[in-house]
């Protein structure tokens, strides 16, 4: 059934489900495509806890004026042959739809504001661990735990102060990293490295100039 009216509003239903799973995965389709979409029914953590003395009732609803667009779009996932990517497409083809198999490989989206406060609420290069670039990360990492054993053993604050300095590196750094990996384009090794030794190397030396 694909067009019951779901209330007095302007919903409509789209398609009913009895697999969590594929209705996720329509969902996200129609999203991708700029098709407004909602879930109703029993999805969700509460029908997987009672798996087996519930019936799952997920249904896919739009707005009415969305319909056909809706339904053209759902036609695309399920039919083989029809999804293309943009660039099988081109500028005449009647179908420019993303493979949702290709959707499912794509990295997922990392936040800016994420990355920021993990690298300050754990300071052990989380900023850059988070955004993917881990080779970063782990240099960071390293540089923070052997400035928190020099000052213990030396009893000393000024390595405290270059730890402090590292953490602000990671966290300012992760914000490049985090566009890098929304771009599918994640510094190499290498370069990940370069980055943050100099960013190390900074930290020490305002440590000294603070200290």
């Amino acid at each position: 059934m694909l067009t019951a009216s779901m209330s007095n509003q302007d919903w409509v239903l789209l398609r009913r489900y009895d697999d969590g799973l594929n209705a996720q995965i329509a969902l996200d389709f129609l999203r991708d495509h700029g098709v407004p979409v909602a879930l109703r029914g029993n999805s969700g953590v509460t029908a997987v806890l009672n798996r087996f003395d519930t019936v799952l009732d997920v249904r896919l609803v739009v707005r009415e004026r969305d319909l056909a667009r809706a339904l053209e779009t759902l036609h695309a996932l399920e039919s083989p042959g029809v999804i293309e990517t943009p660039e099988e497409a081109g500028p005449s083809s009647g179908h420019p739809y993303r493979d949702a198999r290709a959707l499912a490989q794509e990295p997922m989206p990392r936040y800016r504001r994420a990355a920021f406060a993990l690298a300050l609420m754990l300071p052990i290069g989380a900023g850059h661990f988070y955004a993917g670039e881990s080779a970063a990360g782990g240099l960071f990492a390293v540089a923070i735990a052997a400035a928190s054993v020099t000052a213990v053993a030396g009893h000393t604050t000024q390595p405290i102060v270059a730890a402090f300095f590292v953490v602000a590196c990671d966290a300012i750094g992760s914000l490049g990293a985090v566009a890098r990996h929304n771009a599918s384009k994640p510094a190499p090794r290498g370069a990940q490295l370069l980055r943050s030794a100099a960013g190390v190397a900074l930290a020490v030396a305002l440590s000294f100039v603070v200290g």
